[in-house]
Parts: C-alpha cells; sequence; structure tokens
C-alpha cells in the first residue's frame, strides 16, 4: 500500500468516527429536546387550567354585572348623540320660537345685506341631485346673484366639471341647500351652528310619493323655507309643513350632445329605439323598467321593427333585480346596458335613440324624460307625480295608471303607501304609435321640446329665484305653505 493510500484510508477512518460521534450527540439532543417538550407541554396544561379557572371566574362576575353595564352603556351611547345632536336642537328650538312670534322671521342681517347665496349640495356629483344643484348655479348666474360652492361629498361619480372653486366658507345671507329632509340634520351637525346664524336657510327638496313621511319632519328644524320642482312635491310636502314650500321648478339646459352614434353604445342601425334610464340605486320597483318590459312584449313588435334598451347605473346596488330584468326580457328585441357615461355621452345617447319610455309608479320630477323632451323624442310615461307638471296630453303620451299601496319596503317607500301601477295595455298601445306612425310621432316630439323649453328653462327659474328672494329680503317670509312659484298663476 502506498503512502497516498495509506493516508485516505486513515482520513476515512477519522470521518467515519467523527460521524459516530455526531449520532450520539443527535441521540443525546433528542432525548433533552423530548424532555423539554415534556416539560413544557406539562407547563402549557397548567396554564390552560389555571386560564379556565379565571375565564371562569370572570364570566361568573360579568353575569352579575351584565345588566348594570348595559344600562349604563345605553345612558353613554345616549348622551353621546344628545351632545352631537346639541347644536342642531338648540337651532330648531330657535327657528320654533321665531315661527311663534307675531313679528316677520327675516333676520335683520338678511335684510340688510347685499343679496348672495350659500348654495350647498352634490355640487360636482354625476346623479340627478348633482344636476339639480348645478341648475339653482345656474339660474343663479343668470339672475346675477352672487354664490358661494359649498359642495358635499356623496357616494356619487365626482366629476362633473361645471362648477369647482368650492369653499367652506358661507359669506352671503341665504343658503340653498340642495339636501333632502332625511339629510338635513347631519349637514346641520358638519356645519355647526354658525352656517345658520343669521341666514335663512332654503333646503330644495324631492319626494315622489303623495305623503311625506313623518319621520323626516327633522328636516324642518334646520330650515326657513322649502322649495321643491313640482307641484305634486309641493303638495305632498306642505300639507303639514311648519314652514313656506314653494315650487320652484328647474331650469334645464338643452342637453349637451357629444359626436358618439350608435355604433358607439353597441346598437344596431335600424330597428326605431325607445330609450328607459334609471338608477338601481333609486330603486327598481319605483322606477319599473319591468314594466317597460312586459308593455315592449305586449306591443308584439317585430325584431327588426323596435328595440327597448334599459340604461341604468348603480347595478351592483340590487344584482338579483337585475337578473329579474334579464329574465323577464328573454326573447326579446332588449338590451340592457349598465354603464356610467359622462354628460356628452348621456345627451348623445339620447339623441341616437328615437323615443323616451317611463313607466315609473313615482317621481319627484322627471329629469331624463325632461331632457329627452328637449331633444325632441317623443315621450311616453306614466301619467302620475312630478312629470306631469311639463307632460301634458297634447304634447305627450301619458299612460293612464291605477294607485295602489306598496306591499313592502322599498328603501325609503314604505308599506301603506301609496304609489301609482301604469296600464300596461295603454302602454303597450302607445308604443305602438310612435313606432307605426312616425310622422306624428315627430310632430309630438317638436311639441314637447316647445313645450319644456318654455316652462323648464333657465331664464325662468332665474326669475322666480330673484323675485322670491327679494320678497324674503322685503319681510315677506310668511308665504302660504301652498304658495305655488311666484308669478304662477292660480
Amino acid at each position: 500500500m502506498s503512502d497516498a493510500e495509506r493516508e485516505r484510508a486513515a482520513e476515512i477512518e477519522r470521518l467515519h468516527r467523527r460521524c459516530e460521534a455526531l449520532e450520539h450527540e443527535a441521540r443525546v439532543l433528542r432525548a433533552e429536546a423530548a424532555e423539554t417538550t415534556r416539560s413544557l407541554l406539562s407547563v402549557i396544561e397548567q396554564q390552560r387550567a389555571l386560564f379556565d379557572q379565571a375565564l371562569s371566574m370572570t364570566l361568573a362576575r360579568m353575569r352579575v354585572v351584565t345588566t348594570r353595564t348595559t344600562r349604563t352603556l345605553g345612558i353613554v351611547s345616549g348622551a353621546r348623540q344628545w351632545a352631537r345632536d346639541l347644536p342642531v336642537r338648540s337651532l330648531a328650538r330657535r327657528k320654533r320660537r321665531l315661527r311663534a312670534r307675531t313679528a316677520v322671521p327675516v333676520p335683520a342681517d338678511v335684510r340688510r345685506a347685499p343679496l348672495g347665496v350659500n348654495v350647498a349640495g352634490y355640487i360636482s356629483a354625476e346623479s340627478g341631485m348633482g344636476e339639480a344643484t348645478r341648475c339653482s348655479l345656474r339660474a343663479l348666474q343668470q339672475a346675477g346673484v352672487p354664490f358661494a360652492l359649498n359642495n358635499v361629498r356623496g357616494p356619487q361619480r365626482t366629476t362633473d366639471p361645471a362648477f369647482t372653486d368650492f369653499t367652506r366658507a358661507h359669506p352671503h345671507p341665504f343658503n340653498l341647500v340642495h339636501l333632502n329632509a332625511d339629510n338635513m340634520a347631519a349637514f346641520a351637525r358638519d356645519r355647526g351652528t354658525a352656517y345658520f346664524t343669521n341666514r335663512y336657510t332654503i333646503g330644495y327638496w324631492f319626494w315622489e310619493l303623495e305623503e311625506f313621511r313623518p319621520d323626516f319632519a327633522d328636516g324642518f328644524d334646520v330650515v326657513d323655507e322649502v322649495w321643491v320642482a313640482s307641484e305634486f312635491s309641493r303638495r305632498s310636502i306642505g300639507r303639514h309643513a311648519p314652514v313656506p314650500v314653494v315650487r320652484i321648478p328647474l331650469g334645464l339646459p338643452q342637453p349637451q350632445v357629444g359626436h358618439f352614434g350608435r355604433a358607439h353604445f353597441g346598437l344596431p342601425a335600424q330597428p326605431f329605439t325607445f330609450l328607459y334610464t334609471f338608477d338601481v340605486s333609486s330603486q327598481v320597483e319605483r322606477k319599473n323598467p319591468l314594466g317597460a318590459i312586459q308593455a315592449f312584449r305586449r306591443a308584439q313588435f317585430g325584431h327588426d321593427e323596435a328595440l327597448l334598451l334599459l340604461k341604468f347605473t348603480n347595478g351592483h346596488f340590487d344584482r338579483a333585480a337585475v337578473r329579474r330584468l334579464a329574465d323577464a326580457a328573454s326573447g326579446l328585441n332588449v338590451i340592457l346596458l349598465e354603464v356610467a357615461l359622462h354628460r356628452a355621452e348621456v345627451g348623445a345617447l339620447m339623441n341616437v335613440t328615437d323615443a323616451c319610455l317611463s313607466l315609473h309608479r313615482a317621481e319627484g320630477f322627471g329629469m331624463t324624460i325632461a331632457e329627452q323632451m328637449l331633444l325632441g323624442k317623443p315621450a311616453i310615461a306614466t301619467a302620475y307625480s312630478g312629470n306631469v307638471d311639463f307632460m301634458t296630453p297634447d304634447v305627450s303620451h301619458l299612460v293612464s295608471y291605477t294607485r295602489v299601496p306598496i306591499a313592502r319596503n322599498h328603501g325609503p317607500y314604505l308599506p301603506g303607501y301609496v304609489w301609482a301601477e301604469p296600464d300596461i295595455d295603454d302602454a303597450a298601445r302607445c308604443m305602438r304609435e310612435v313606432v307605426r306612425a312616425p310622422e306624428r310621432a315627430r310632430e309630438l316630439g317638436a311639441r314637447g321640446a316647445a313645450h319644456v323649453r318654455a316652462v323648464l328653462s333657465t331664464d325662468t327659474m332665474a326669475q322666480r329665484i330673484h323675485d322670491r328672494l327679494s320678497q324674503i329680503r322685503a319681510g315677506d317670509a310668511h308665504a302660504p305653505t301652498d304658495a305655488a312659484a311666484p308669478g304662477d298663476r292660480p
């Protein structure tokens, strides 16, 4: 054996002995680890027993004090809510005292200060409430009345660029708050009493049912007056209102029409197209697109003769309702289009379709109907609620209806209240008429456009606002609660 081989053999022997030593150490460590583990498990078991004992004692103590604690928490919660609402209640008490006096309740600062309005609302929101606020702002501009933009954040998309110079300042003697009655108390808490002190506050409210909900009456506590867009809302809100309720109809601009054709919206070129627009979050049962599908089926159009387009937003609010609409439209030439569009796209969609359809059960105003009529589209709608202010039999097709009680909760619309059930056969008859008598339909659309332009113009709204603010500044704030818009004929 050579020297090299002997060295390799010795090295292998050393490695073998080292491996045996390591194995022995490993066995010792495993034994120690097992003993340590057993000790740890024993300690854990002891701690668990102590914990169970402590828990039992704690639960026993909790059973003793549960009732007392619940009462205490209720008292604390109530006290906190009382403290939060204190400024609103204080403001409400002052307004009630003023209304009880025989003197004119208009603050002296309002009568002396230069005319101006702090406008609060969803100013930048792409929604009906947002557009209503912008209608007031355009009217104030037209009337030459200065205003401050007090924007309120809401859940809607807030990308409308018309008015963007927002401020928390409220330098003017009038407040015009474009929030509905059920949102007024929260707005008052957010802004504080300084927003209302020595100012005359007007709420611009919408409501869709014949009776105003009494649990919304707290909204009156923070306003001196309410403006509404329709006679229907004026009667509903004004029936038991402790403040003047005055109809100031919205002034609608001519819709902005973008350069988009039917293909942009995925629509075929040829069939006569009915456009039905709604927001799922505004309650599908109230908007009643299912009625439109039923009337379209009842009209028995050929596939190439007519199409019904249901354009909606916020489908996530009630996916089950959207699925029911899709099921009901099975086999019909009906398109369900869920999309949020910019104003120019909305105008283009209204322009490329052929007729407006709204078989609603209740509407506070009916803005999208009026906008489509401004574009010369023949309109078919339920002859009920806010839209009848600008829809008359000679400029539109009004669908007959039956007043029915609401059967179950639909958002703010509760059982026992009443709304309309449109006559599906009458709606189908109107739909067949506009499709199969196109010349008469065009004439109807032209008359409708001229009528809406006359009664819902920005100029008219500007004059009415200016007249009413001037009337208040002159000390005449005790207008009858059933008063229509200033200048209206009785």
